[in-house]
């Protein structure tokens, strides 16, 4: 009954999760700089401020990042080497997410959007830690048209759920949390489970809501179930370190909300920093 959450390979993975918000949180870091002048100077002023910024990315999913012009084409190059290997999960995610993600981070900033409507394109790509590609995707006016108009996961609209009023992120989790949901829904192969939405409760916590197929669902109903997940998640070591750096976003827990494939909440887990030590 308790296989899937018992096997290392097939339980639903987590911590990439956390990860890839970190991530985002530094590539919004990076994307932050003053207004520009004409494309090529705009070009210049990013390439400048994200480079002096990406001196001090490295984190628990970047080791490096840099960035560079290639004015004849009016393209930004920039490159993103990860610590994930070919094999990890995280991989994968990038694969699907990433266009998504970055997009909606380069639409949120003034002057990469002002940069992308004077016709610059950005050329993104992502390495293993031993410098494989994982994806290159490149992003100017008429993609990013195309991946706003993307069809969101009908679950998202359910009247079973609660969704906050549509509005502009202000604030640097709102943003973070709007290119996340760009990103969703993300499906764990090795399962079937379906993250397709991440908010912020007013608790302050971290919420994912999570899709669930029906042989993991029922051991999900059980606290045996919801204990053998929670094990599972913390076998992590980076949890900790990760829940340490959300504190900056006011996040106090990470709480998962579990559903039946029609909508029905089935169970929660909530995890707080009292759970890592």
């Amino acid at each position: 009954m308790y296989k899937l959450l018992q096997h290392p390979t097939t339980s639903f993975r987590s911590k990439f999760h956390f990860e890839l918000f970190t991530l985002t949180a530094l590539l919004l870091s990076l994307f932050f700089f003053a207004g520009c002048r004409d494309s090529r100077d705009g070009m210049a002023d990013f390439i400048k401020a994200y480079n002096e910024q990406a001196r001090y990315a490295n984190t628990a999913s970047v080791s490096s990042t840099s960035a560079e012009a290639d004015y004849k084409e009016k393209i930004i190059k920039i490159k993103v080497v990860t610590t994930y290997s070919a094999s990890d999960p995280e991989s994968n995610f990038i694969k699907q997410a990433m266009p998504g993600m970055m997009m909606e981070l380069l639409r949120q900033q003034p002057s990469s959007n002002k940069l992308i409507k004077d016709g610059v394109k950005f050329e993104i790509t992502y390495y293993t830690e031993k410098l494989s590609e994982i994806l290159s995707a490149t992003l100017d006016k008429k993609k990013m048209e195309e991946l706003s108009k993307a069809t969101p996961d009908a679950l998202n609209n359910d009247p079973s759920f609660i969704n906050p009023k549509a509005k502009a992120p202000s604030s640097p989790i709102e943003q973070i949390l709007a290119a996340l949901n760009k990103s969703l829904p993300y499906t764990d192969a090795s399962n079937g489970a379906t993250i397709f939405r991440i908010d912020q409760n007013r608790l302050g916590d971290l919420v994912y809501h999570v899709r669930t197929p029906k042989d993991l669902a029922g051991p999900l109903k059980t606290k045996a179930g919801v204990e053998l997940m929670k094990s599972e998640i913390l076998r992590s070591g980076k949890l900790k370190k990760l829940m340490s750096g959300f504190r900056k976003f006011q996040i106090n827990a990470v709480k998962y909300v579990y559903y039946d494939q029609k909508g029905n909440q089935i169970n929660e887990l909530r995890l707080t920093t009292a759970d890592l030590n």
